[in-house]
């Protein structure tokens, strides 16, 4: 048995090991081929916005293989969805679960301090998505999880360590198939992966979270929403990271968060990140740092120049480029 040892991070440098010890390359910090004497298929990576990162494995092993994920001090939780017809291993605290859609028990959520490891079946293809995410983010979820197989014993620190294991929601399966049948070298495989994994990080913090939708509001939900306003504004220059995305970080359903936002602030979430960014905008725009119009479009992420404009003016009520201050390069005098 070929065996691979690794460890997890929110950015790609983790990668260069595993990419070694299978010997082969690692491409733009991604993409990472499995070799021919290993099998066929990939791994790629992708940070998907601040604090949360994308693994997405696509392969069939020629010979059994043992990839073991080493504990370190990166605080992350790892979900790990699997997608494979038939059942892989995954090995906790020196105990194996099944895992795959055969098993119908196919969502593993593990905390970064536990050591696992994870045996994909020979001649079998593999296909898991791994979303890891800034443990700060889901202080809230973790706490709704008050039973005690939830959890086991760190026998050095007597410290509790989480762990889930339990199915997917039929929406992220057919989510995740999406991603199955995109080719990897299409050239919006990147985008999509993004937000692919955002919606069924969203779909599993809905369904957890929608039998609390009647619990009354508390100085903790309060203090969550003004969490999820923070991250909104700190993180413009990224995508809007989904209704149920943030509402998962805030600890309650989707329809719960929006509700209880709106009155709170007046807003919606995704308004209120709008206009902040369009805030953001106006300031790029009259710094002179900047070449033209579409490079500060394409700062905010966004990629159609008539809606970032069309954006603007329904927030501002003026057009981007009267705004717009074009940057001056000066040139330098010769000296004599």
């Amino acid at each position: 048995m070929k065996k691979i040892t690794h460890y997890y991070s929110l950015t790609p440098e983790w990668q260069s090991d595993l990419a070694r010890q299978l010997n082969t390359d690692l491409i733009d910090n991604k993409l990472i081929i499995i070799p021919e004497d290993v099998g066929q298929g990939f791994f790629y990576f992708s940070q998907i916005m601040d604090g949360v990162s994308v693994v997405y494995a696509d392969l069939t092993v020629k010979e059994p293989l043992k990839i073991t994920r080493q504990k370190s001090d990166n605080e992350l939780f790892i979900f790990h969805f699997d997608l494979s017809e038939h059942i892989n291993l995954i090995k906790i605290n020196n105990i194996d679960y099944q895992i795959g859609s055969y098993n119908q028990l196919d969502l593993a959520i593990l905390d970064n301090e536990l050591e696992s490891s994870f045996k994909p079946a020979a001649d079998q293809r593999t296909i898991a998505l791994r979303l890891l995410i800034d443990k700060k983010l889901l202080y809230d979820f973790i706490k709704k999880f008050s039973n005690k197989e939830n959890y086991f014993s760190n026998h050095d620190t007597n410290k509790k360590i989480f762990y889930h294991y339990g199915n997917i929601d039929s929406n992220s399966i057919l989510l995740i198939q999406s991603i199955k049948n995109k080719s990897v070298y299409d050239l919006s495989y990147d985008s999509f992966i993004k937000g692919t994994s955002l919606k069924v990080l969203g779909n599993f913090f809905n369904k957890f979270y929608e039998s609390t939708e009647n619990n009354p509001v508390t100085d903790i939900e309060n203090d969550a929403l003004e969490k999820t306003k923070n991250y909104l504004i700190n993180n413009l220059y990224g995508p809007f990271p989904s209704l149920t995305f943030l509402a998962g970080m805030a600890g309650m359903s989707a329809s719960k968060y929006k509700s209880l936002f709106k009155k709170c602030y007046n807003n919606t979430p995704k308004n209120l990140f709008i206009e902040e960014k369009i805030k953001l905008a106006q300031k790029l725009l009259k710094s002179g740092e900047y070449n033209t119009l579409t490079a500060v479009m394409y700062e905010l992420n966004y990629t159609k120049l008539s809606y970032f404009c069309s954006k603007y003016y329904e927030q501002l009520k003026r057009k981007p480029v009267d705004d717009f201050v074009k940057r001056h390069h000066r040139r330098n005098k010769k000296v004599t």
